[in-house]
């Protein structure tokens, strides 16, 4: 039987009272008469962690011998069953993952990644003026890894690469050209009417699906995170990390789904880690898609929505005071969220 926090702690002490009870040297035991024998000092009743060879509320006298090993039999040999406690579930324990999802006969979650290889002639950079231009730090180069091809790869000129790391592997990666949208615009309209090398915006790798990835998903510690920001792309996540300074918060981090919505397998690596708060950070105007991505987390996570008051700004563009207003005031529930927008187009 699980039993909570507050049962074992509420335990502990009616069972301290009743045998006029103290605590061991190290806490782990309660030492008091022996109710069959009266034996003082001699019987105990274990109260530590669960280990191999000893469960909690155990007891033994080390007189007359006489042992008990549930909560119910030691319970019944003070005369107190009054005090049993009903059954309760774990709410902390790791769900089974078969459970996740209601699947069909048969299928799985396709979660499986293979390693990739970065551009050629790839590496690392720690100073670059187009990142100088969106705001990154020292410590955004320490914390996100990104380089360039350094001019030695045609396809990759004018690029800024962001590996995307899972476990340790690099399952894929991120390229973004250096021109901003209305210029690579102006270029390709000049290039479709006379010919020549059309730029695309993003040059991203294609050996993995990006439905299977999340951006800074190493960030999410097993057990430890509790809270994680979901967030469109990877600037957003620098941007939060940067401005809400949790470079090193192992309890709270910021991850990237590649756009307005999320897929089964990033909801199903999200709960493999335990994460049991998301707050859903997508820019202000997609109204639609955060109800219907709140709606999808709702079933497995505690859900709250980033409100960002002013559709034609996310997060790259929020300054910090307005970032920590809209967490300390504008969270909201799945509910409360679509409430809200109904109120604003009336």
């Amino acid at each position: 039987m699980v039993l909570s926090s507050n049962d074992r702690e509420f335990l502990i002490r009616e069972i301290t009272k009743e045998l006029d009870a103290k605590a061991d040297g190290a806490g782990k035991n309660l030492i008091a008469r022996c109710p069959r024998c009266g034996k003082e000092g001699k019987y105990g009743v274990y109260v530590g962690k669960e280990t191999q060879r000893k469960k909690p509320f155990m007891s033994h006298c080390f007189s007359c011998g006489c042992s008990t090993y549930t909560l119910e039999a030691l319970l019944d040999f003070i005369g107190r069953p009054d005090l049993m406690v009903a059954p309760t579930a774990d709410i902390d324990a790791r769900l089974d993952t078969n459970l996740l999802f209601p699947l069909e006969e048969g299928e799985e979650i396709d979660d499986a990644l293979g390693v990739v290889e970065l551009p050629d002639f790839y590496r690392r950079c720690f100073a670059h003026p187009y990142l100088k231009s969106r705001g990154f730090t020292f410590d955004d180069y320490e914390y996100f890894p990104v380089g360039t091809t350094r001019g030695l790869n045609f396809r990759y000129d004018d690029y800024v690469v962001f590996p995307i790391i899972d476990e340790g592997d690099v399952v894929g990666y991120v390229s973004r050209h250096t021109w901003n949208k209305d210029e690579i615009d102006r270029h390709n309209s000049r290039v479709r009417c006379k010919g020549g090398y059309r730029i695309l915006r993003f040059r991203n790798s294609t050996e993995n699906d990006f439905v299977k990835l999340l951006y800074n998903y190493d960030a999410v510690i097993e057990g430890v995170t509790d809270t994680v920001i979901i967030t469109e792309g990877i600037f957003d996540v620098i941007a939060l990390t940067r401005k809400l300074e949790i470079y090193d918060n192992e309890h709270v981090t910021a991850v990237a789904t590649f756009g307005k919505k999320i897929s089964r397998t990033q909801i199903y690596k999200l709960q493999c880690k335990g994460v049991k708060t998301v707050i859903l950070g997508y820019d202000g105007d997609a109204v639609e898609a955060i109800k219907k991505t709140a709606g999808e987390l709702n079933a497995y996570f505690r859900v709250f929505i980033a409100d960002i008051p002013d559709a034609g700004k996310d997060w790259e563009d929020l300054g910090i005071e307005e970032i920590y207003g809209i967490f300390s005031y504008r969270l909201r529930t799945p509910a409360e969220y679509r409430l809200l927008k109904v109120q604003e187009l009336k």
